[in-house]
């Protein structure tokens, strides 16, 4: 099956000359078939930026992945374009509940009051999966729900094959974290859908869309056909707050590539493991030049541990001994916390201005 490569997907080639960044490239087969070196390079990933770009072309699981989200790529062009008041009425639930893993949010409109950031729509796994609450999908959106049920559970194997891989090179036993990461719990799983609409005046936008940020996540599956996604080469420093800012140069971009998928580890996965693995700060900006003048569409699949989940640190030889956390927090607890401080950091702070 062949990965589209049409002006609907990639309008423009991605620029030279711009700073980019090399990132590791891990075959989905190759891990599923149990590659001892493979499995090696996806742990050093870990330790070290937490991005890949993971080729989902090399197994039959993958590229049916990859369809799928050009289908809901395809899907966002139509129901982005219903009218804000309609998107509005796909209520984020409150952070005790949801996690802001359902909703309809933007940042920014323009005097006709339509979206000029950024936008999105989170579809919510346990909404779909976990049996424990009524979930209906608004009009704009209810004509995709077998498609956003189709890559939810399938997305969840492929995230489980990362942490299955994670467990075996942490030498823990087996399903400590793929047993907090089922289908069917109730969790903070979700696909998000961005819009990105391009500058009408044709310039960057001069703050990042999304600002530098780490994912309140355990694994992150991002699809995305232009460029924008930056990561930086400053020191990792995890407790850093994410507002304290990197120097410009400091910022990477990760091109897009067909057939992949740019996979990172999350906020969960450092405190689980006592910060041996990573969660990489990234920011989104506008795409660079000519892909500037195109709209920008992303898919994103994200796993987080079951909600009543602990958020303690494996019993691991390769783990130094110790919590990372003061408070035996949970999943949902946790969660809530970092997700309200994100939120108000997109809210409210000028990135690159004191």
């Amino acid at each position: 099956m062949e990965v589209d490569l049409s002006s609907k997907f990639y309008p423009e080639p991605f620029p030279d000359g711009l700073p980019i960044i090399n990132l590791a490239r891990i075959s989905l087969a190759k891990l599923l078939d149990g590659d001892e070196q493979e499995a090696a390079l996806l742990f050093d990933v870990g330790k070290d930026k937490g991005f890949c770009y993971l080729d989902l072309m090399s197994h039959e699981k993958g590229v049916k992945l990859v369809k799928e989200a050009e289908q809901v790529h395809q899907a966002a062009k139509e129901f982005f374009g219903a009218p804000v008041n309609e998107k509005r009425k796909f209520k984020t639930r409150p952070p005790e509940t949801g996690l802001l893993d359902t909703g309809y949010r933007e940042t920014g409109c323009d005097a006709d009051g339509n979206p000029n950031k950024m936008e999105m729509v989170n579809i919510a796994q346990s909404g779909f999966f976990s049996g424990t609450e009524d979930y209906e999908l608004p009009p704009f959106l209810a004509p995709y729900e077998t498609l956003f049920r189709s890559i939810l559970r399938d997305a969840n194997v492929i995230h489980n094959v990362i942490l299955s891989v994670l467990e075996k090179q942490l030498q823990i036993p087996s399903g400590t974290f793929t047993s907090i990461h089922q289908l069917t719990q109730n969790s903070g799983d979700f696909v998000r859908v961005l819009n990105y609409p391009s500058p009408k005046d044709g310039k960057p936008l001069a703050d990042p869309p999304t600002p530098p940020h780490r994912d309140a996540v355990s694994v992150a599956l991002l699809f995305t056909w232009q460029g924008g996604l930056q990561i930086t080469n400053a020191p990792n420093e995890y407790k850093r707050l994410d507002t304290e800012l990197d120097p410009e140069e400091s910022w990477f971009y990760v091109p897009p590539l067909p057939g992949h998928v740019i996979m990172n580890l999350g906020d969960v996965m450092h405190i689980m493991t006592n910060g041996l693995l990573n969660s990489g700060k990234h920011r989104v900006v506008t795409p660079p030049g000519v892909q500037g003048k195109h709209q920008r569409l992303s898919v994103l699949l994200v796993a987080r541990p079951w909600l009543e989940a602990k958020m303690r640190t494996v019993d691991s030889p390769l783990v130094r001994p110790g919590q990372y956390l003061d408070s035996d927090l949970t999943a949902r607890e946790w969660g809530r916390e970092k997700v309200l401080r994100i939120i108000g950091l997109a809210d409210k702070a000028k990135f690159g201005k004191n």
